[in-house]
């Protein structure tokens, strides 16, 4: 393991460890499976240390673009990431807080000494990348056709023979 790529938890303290750098998309093993290719760049920035609450926190920013296979036209698109999040580590599922307890600012991880920042980073993109990847304008030019298509509502005829009497 790379130890320039690790944080050790029990060192954190409130002075903030920074570590930024670039991953092309090919060097994170299950993020590869999802994409097109391996084509892309991913620079991150992760942040960590105490908070004022001496909980130990990760704050993950994650800009860039990877190549996704469009499940309509079978065509390798270029999507962007942009990715920024706060997580509270703790040793023990023990510590997570209940769910309804839990604020939409930030999401807790079970993490391991050391952590691996790029798990975390992989974690992160395989989350925000869509299920059914779509190219983008792909709808929109279809939009027309479908619209078309598209059955009239069967309540529509219930309506005309209420009309008719």
């Amino acid at each position: 393991m790379d130890d320039d790529l690790l944080i050790h938890l029990d060192r954190l303290s409130d002075k903030p460890l920074v570590l930024e750098g670039d991953f092309a998309p090919h060097e994170l093993e299950r993020l590869e499976e999802s994409l097109a290719n391996g084509e892309g760049k991913l620079h991150y920035r992760i942040i960590a240390g105490l908070d004022p609450q001496r909980r130990m926190t990760l704050s993950c920013i994650i800009e860039g673009f990877v190549f996704l296979l469009c499940q309509n036209s079978l065509e390798a698109f270029r999507h962007e990431i942009s990715i920024t999040e706060k997580l509270v580590l703790v040793d023990d599922e023990a510590r997570l807080p209940a769910i309804e307890e839990e604020s939409d600012a930030e999401d807790y991880l079970v993490a391991d000494d050391p952590l691996d920042i790029r798990d975390v980073i992989e974690d992160a993109i395989l989350l925000s990348l869509p299920m059914v990847p779509r190219k983008p304008g792909l709808e929109e030019a279809g939009g027309g056709e479908q619209a078309a298509v598209r059955k009239e509502s069967p309540f529509a005829a219930l309506a005309s023979l209420r009309k008719d009497k």
